[in-house]
């Protein structure tokens, strides 16, 4: 039978276990994210100031700045992508000198390795996780690049249109 304690229990280990390894990732990630996240908000303040629209040049200067900035994003992904590969190698490693050296039958030595590698195994989901929230900012930010071009050439044209139609009123009265 279930026992609802037991879970709860449980579900509460995950929970400070997921808390701290959250903790460990925005620690990788915040000190090199701050400038576009930064960013982003003051994005997000001017699209939420509804009594003001946005002016031409400030579209403009996301337009410029959000590129730059996912620059840098690129390289710190791929510096995480390097950790990744170097916590994995070192899981690998470990576990298969615990293998090599340990008595009994095979399954109890992978028991054992499973056991004595579990450290590095989170090491791996933590950079694992790291990666992604990079990705997931990079492409939101990708996003917020597209949208921000589009309305802009939106009010080009709207310019254009409007410059053609002032021409075409200004020849008819001549």
């Amino acid at each position: 039978m279930i026992e609802i304690s037991d879970v709860l229990q449980s579900v509460d280990s995950v929970n400070s276990i997921s808390k701290e390894l959250d903790s460990i990732v925005e620690g990788i990630i915040e000190p090199q994210c701050k400038e576009l996240d930064d960013y982003i908000t003051y994005v997000k303040q001017l699209v939420d100031d509804t009594n003001t629209p946005i002016r031409d040049a400030e579209l403009e200067d996301i337009i410029l700045t959000i590129p730059s900035l996912l620059y840098f994003m690129g390289t710190l992904q791929e510096n995480i992508g390097i950790r990744e590969d170097i916590a994995r190698f070192d899981k690998t490693d470990k576990y298969n000198q615990i293998v090599t050296s340990a008595q009994g039958t095979v399954q109890a030595k992978t028991a054992l390795a499973d056991l004595e590698t579990r450290n590095e195994a989170l090491a791996i989901i933590v950079y694992q996780r790291a990666k992604r929230k990079l990705q997931t900012k990079y492409e939101i930010a990708l996003e917020l690049l597209q949208s921000t071009k589009k309305i802009l050439n939106r009010r080009l044209a709207e310019l254009e249109l409007s410059k053609s139609s002032l021409n075409k009123s200004a020849n008819n009265f001549n």
